[in-house]
Order: C-alpha cells, then sequence, then structure tokens
C-alpha cells in the first residue's frame, strides 16, 4: 500500500505559531495532554513563577508514540548539525 500523501495547510490566525518554554504532561487512560506554557521569568519569584498556557494538545497513546519517535529522530538531526561534537558524550 502506497504511503499516504497528506496535504495539510495552516490557517493564517495560527501561522506564526505561540512560543512556550515550559511543558507539562498528564494523561487518563484514554489520552494524554500536553499543555504548552510561556512562563514569565521576569516576573516571577522565589514562589511562585506566572504562566499562561498557550497551545494544550489531546493525543492518543498511539500518536504519542509516533511523536516520541518523530522527535527522537528530528533531535538526531538537529544535534548532528548544530551542536559541537565535545557535547555529544564520551565513547559517541
Amino acid at each position: 500500500m502506497a504511503e499516504p500523501n497528506f496535504q495539510i495547510s495552516v490557517p493564517e490566525s495560527v501561522s506564526g505559531g505561540v512560543w512556550a518554554n515550559f511543558a507539562a504532561v498528564s494523561h487518563s487512560p484514554y489520552e494524554f495532554t500536553i499543555d504548552f506554557v510561556r512562563l514569565d521569568f521576569a516576573h516571577g519569584t522565589d514562589s511562585t513563577m506566572p504562566g499562561q498556557v498557550v497551545a494544550r494538545v489531546n493525543l492518543s497513546p498511539l500518536m504519542v508514540s509516533q511523536l516520541m519517535d518523530a522527535l527522537q529522530t528530528n533531535w538526531e538531526k538537529y544535534a548532528d548539525h548544530a551542536l559541537p561534537k565535545d557535547l555529544d558524550g564520551p565513547g559517541d
């Protein structure tokens, strides 16, 4: 069977994306939820850190597995080209 040819469009209202510098993951027996959060370090204190959820994504367990594989593959490609070789660790 041939691979599907996805034709994905990005609505202009979300084409700029959002900035997140924190993510919180939770799950139920049926789905995972990832909250992408923008924390405001400039206004934080020792006991509080203000933040805002900029996107919430609910995923099936299968999609989580596929996402982890895609992230690992893309991280390896990024690291091969962008990170200094001495950060790879011993024996790599």
